[in-house]
């Protein structure tokens, strides 16, 4: 049974995005993930509510999210979630599951409702790394309908039987008992102090600009006695978006507003990062199960896998594609 988080469209179920500003909005066709679960047989039980457009709470909440809360308690065997900014990532390892991140383009977002489109990207949340990624090979592959996808039609993740090298970041505080399981070496990421800035100037701009679309006149929540086209879409924003999509779509705004200083000088990073990475010396790096490794593979479009490990949550990335070197550590920290 799968859960899916209610930025996914389902034909003829509502899609509101966590948002009132969808209130009332009927998805007309579904998801391309959607059309593969049902390709495949899986049965689709419920819908789960994400946090407003997927935008992380500036309040730090400690709500467990809908989404990993079914499958920890095991009325949900999967859930489909799209995790930009890492807080499913972080509640899977919290409350003993696993969340699959995959590269960027091997699962359509067609039927997604975006988020930040450059890092939007389904992943599964569940109980078992290895079932997860057998629900994974069969939604990934190429969709003509999204632009941003690797040429591949399928996508067979194994496990494979290598000598796999870890890489150990010096910016951060790690989990040394992983020399036990594997072979490791000393980096360190370059940018690492800037990882977190530089996502939220992209990926605020982003969202910023994909809600500008919600304005009352053509689907969900509509003010009431407005006087005037300017005071509808006003009213209709000031009512239907939450604390945390004001906050954004401002400082989008902003950035947008001063587009060569903020957005061009970050997306100049972004590629520096990108580049920095020497995955010809370690095949994955471990990070904390915190917003740092989160910004890591959104800005890189990297792969990863979250879990508990040894009582602390752990994320492993892998280069663009990896995954089954993902999948083959998960089992062997397992083992």
């Amino acid at each position: 049974m799968i859960v899916l988080d209610d930025n996914i469209m389902q034909k003829g179920k509502p899609a509101t995005a966590g948002s009132k500003i969808l209130q009332n909005f009927i998805s007309p066709f579904d998801a391309a993930v959607v059309e593969r679960l049902q390709t495949h047989q899986y049965q689709v039980t419920e819908r789960t509510t994400p946090d407003e457009f997927g935008i992380f709470p500036f309040d730090d909440s400690e709500k467990i999210l809908d989404a990993a809360k079914a499958v920890a308690d095991g009325s949900a065997g999967y859930a489909l979630c799209n995790d930009v900014f890492g807080r499913y990532r972080q509640q899977a390892a919290e409350n003993d599951c696993c969340y699959i991140h995959p590269t960027y383009g091997t699962v359509s977002r067609f039927g997604l409702i975006p988020t930040a489109c450059s890092m939007d990207r389904i992943g599964v949340l569940c109980k078992n790394m290895t079932d997860g990624f057998k629900l994974l090979s069969q939604i990934a592959g190429k969709d003509s309908r999204d632009g941003a996808m690797f040429p591949e039609e399928n996508y067979n993740y194994a496990p494979q039987d290598k000598k796999l090298t870890i890489g150990l970041p010096a910016n951060c505080e790690i989990l040394n008992s992983l020399t036990k399981k594997f072979e490791t070496v000393a980096i360190e990421l370059e940018y690492f102090n800037v990882y977190k800035q530089v996502m939220h100037i992209l990926s605020f701009a982003e969202i910023s600009n994909n809600i500008n679309r919600y304005d009352g006149i053509k689907f969900g929540y509509r003010a009431e006695d407005y006087k005037g086209i300017g005071d509808l879409y006003v009213k209709t924003r000031a009512e239907g978006f939450g604390l945390n999509g004001k906050l954004v779509s401002i400082m989008g705004a902003m950035v947008l507003d001063n587009y060569e200083v903020y957005y061009e000088k970050a997306m100049k990073i972004r590629r520096l990062v990108k580049k920095s990475l020497k995955f010809d010396t370690y095949d994955i790096i471990a990070l904390p199960c915190e917003f740092e490794a989160s910004a890591l593979t959104a800005l890189a479009g990297l792969p990863s896998v979250s879990f508990n490990y040894n009582e602390q949550g752990i994320q492993l990335i892998a280069n663009v594609k990896d995954e089954h070197l993902l999948l083959s550590a998960w089992e062997r920290c397992m083992a």
